[in-house]
């Protein structure tokens, strides 16, 4: 024969059953939404603090990644200028370059940053292609209108 209710029903009306009194049922019944209000704050609070530090823990990740990628590539060549360096000039060294190898990897990475400025420094144009005296009709590609000199 089956019974009303679940296990946890049953379980619910034997520890009121165990609590003896109609206060103690009550003090349980307090006890028990004083802690479901603890736990929500608790969670509550957890949750703002995710809120918090997981995009900031992203956004530190994020910044390391971005240093680098911008200072580590030429970071590594001029230290792989050093040792060729070192290498060359070391004993039983080929003395391809010698000395002038961490100067080359310095230059490189000079040229390199140079270039980055030189092309950043460039007023944009309405040309499709860059750099060429004359602006090629381009239907469908809106941009800057140049003004045109007669």
């Amino acid at each position: 024969m089956a019974r009303a209710g679940g296990e946890r029903v049953r379980r619910l009306f034997q520890r009121a059953a165990d609590a003896g009194s109609l206060g103690g049922v009550i003090f349980e019944g307090i006890g028990a939404v004083l802690l479901a209000v603890g736990t929500a704050l608790a969670s509550g609070v957890l949750t703002i603090a995710d809120v918090l530090i997981v995009p900031l823990s992203a956004l530190t990740g994020a910044v390391g990644d971005l240093i680098d990628a911008i200072f580590g590539g030429a970071a590594q060549i001029i230290d792989l200028g050093a040792l060729a360096t070192a290498l060359s000039i070391g004993p039983g060294g080929m003395f391809n370059l010698g000395p002038f190898s961490f100067a080359l990897g310095i230059g490189a990475v000079l040229l390199a940053l140079y270039l980055v400025v030189a092309y950043l420094s460039e007023e944009p144009t309405g040309n499709f292609v860059p750099g060429i005296p004359f602006d090629i009709p381009t239907p469908g590609f809106t941009g800057p209108e140049e003004d045109e000199d007669t």
